[in-house]
């Protein structure tokens, strides 16, 4: 097996040609002799070789940012759905398979639709990185913040396709297929976010760019940990016995990030959020909030009983308990009002990371050392961003704490299927034979692109997590 670097340079590229204005800039149909004519001038057009001038840096990294956020819009339903944090209450069957745990399907309309998109971003960075590194080498990149950015981007679709995907297709270009990386090797996802962060950081501290320096660390922290939460699951696929997380790695990131600037505010975090140019044709935010095919899951939300697809107004739509207090969760009200009502629309927040994560990532390495006075100073800082009163001693193992300020804190960030498979969770939705409830299944390659991929998993339907 060769060697993966992070970092794939993409073969000759096709001149392609981009429409920047509006037909009317081009077209004088009074002057024209034959009004079918198309052989023209347009003076708009702009060819692909035009991207290897340094000047538009920061509109390729620009656009790299908006095709990430795109892929989220569109990938955030259908694993949030598969999760007990959104839950069916519409019409559309295939929302229903995913809420009862059918994740595997590779035919499912809603994964399959989102495929394209992850995969246009991943394209995406890797056609950028080049790009954006060699104007860098050659000291013509205006802005060496979009070093920064660039590199930031792309971690972030990485990390979500390791995050979300069983097996992804990573060396296809545009006109030539290639081969899935195999489940096995999905933790590269997470080795070339890191790769793409480590380059980043110097370029951060270059500039004196502290809300840059705490993305990339808090990024490399989250996918570093990430890792290590994969590694207890695969390639067995069976819940762990110990599902504590102590990387050393991630805890030194955690630790630089929230020391950042004489200290990152506890309410510190790194949001992607959608503008009416940037959403998927089917995005989570729409689903929810326009559709109402989706909804927040039953456990921490009421619904609404005069309009039952939107939970109910105020801490009364509040289901979720909590512990210390005994009453609704305002950590859970605060997501849920982010996110998760008619009044938010389409444009959904997206949190890649925050402060409050590395105190949870620091609390979660504590309590594997049996250290339980870190483990509860870490957990009662990040309560405390809510306002919430802290936890008095660690109850048992100390792991139902862990896993329910991770489910509420980390609401709808793409965190929740990995710990519900490792803390041995389930969601009272899924079906008893459904692959989720069987063993930790993730999202498959989707039946669009193994039409047009010979390499991908083949027949097309076939669910290969079952």
């Amino acid at each position: 097996m060769h060697k993966h670097t992070g970092m794939r340079r993409l073969g000759p590229m096709h001149k392609t040609f981009l429409t920047v204005a509006a037909l009317a800039a081009v077209l004088t149909p009074l002057g024209c002799a034959n009004p079918f004519e198309t052989d023209v001038d347009n003076p708009n057009a702009v060819v692909e070789d035009a991207l290897n001038n340094a000047a538009g840096a920061t509109t390729l990294v620009n656009g790299l940012g908006a095709s990430v956020t795109r892929a989220l819009t569109a990938v955030y339903g259908p694993y949030h759905a598969a999760t007990d944090e959104l839950t069916w209450v519409g019409s559309r069957e295939f929302w229903k398979n995913l809420d009862d745990g059918d994740v595997a399907d590779p035919v499912n309309e809603y994964t399959d639709g989102a495929y394209p998109f992850v995969s246009e971003a991943r394209w995406t960075a890797n056609y950028t990185l080049p790009k954006i590194l060699a104007f860098d080498a050659a000291s013509t990149l205006r802005n060496r913040r979009d070093h920064v950015r660039a590199h930031v981007y792309a971690a972030v679709i990485y990390i979500t396709i390791g995050d979300m995907f069983d097996d992804f297709v990573l060396e296809s270009d545009r006109t030539v297929a290639g081969a899935p990386v195999g489940e096995a090797n999905m933790r590269i996802f997470y080795d070339s976010a890191i790769v793409f962060l480590d380059r980043a950081l110097p370029v951060a501290v270059a500039v004196a760019d502290i809300e840059l320096q705490r993305q990339v660390l808090g990024l490399r922290a989250r996918a570093k940990h990430a890792r290590a939460a994969w590694s207890t699951i695969k390639p067995g696929r069976t819940t762990p016995t110990n599902p504590l997380i102590s990387d050393a790695g991630a805890t030194a990131d955690a630790t630089a990030m929230l020391a950042l600037g004489g200290g990152t505010p506890a309410a510190w975090r790194f949001r992607l959020t959608p503008t009416a140019n940037n959403l998927a044709g089917i995005n989570v935010g729409f689903e929810m909030n326009n559709r109402g095919e989706l909804r927040a899951g039953s456990q921490f939300v009421n619904a609404d009983p005069t309009r039952p697809i939107v939970p109910a107004p105020g801490l009364a739509g509040i289901a979720m308990i909590d512990p210390v207090t005994g009453v609704a969760s305002t950590t859970v009200a605060n997501a849920i009002d982010a996110c998760c009502r008619p009044a938010v629309g389409n444009n959904v927040p997206m949190t890649a990371t925050s402060a409050r994560e590395m105190m949870l990532i620091l609390g979660e390495a504590r309590l594997a050392a049996s250290d339980n006075p870190g483990f509860l100073a870490q957990l009662n800082a990040s309560r405390a961003v809510d306002g919430l009163p802290a936890y008095g001693s660690v109850t048992g193992n100390g792991r139902v704490q862990l896993e329910y300020e991770r489910k509420v804190q980390l609401y709808l960030q793409g965190r929740r299927l990995m710990d519900m498979f490792r803390f041995g969770s389930r969601d009272p939705r899924w079906l008893p034979t459904s692959s989720a409830n069987t063993k930790p299944c993730f999202l498959p390659i989707t039946y669009g692109e193994r039409q047009q991929n010979s390499l991908a998993p083949q027949p097309n339907n076939a669910r290969l997590c079952t």
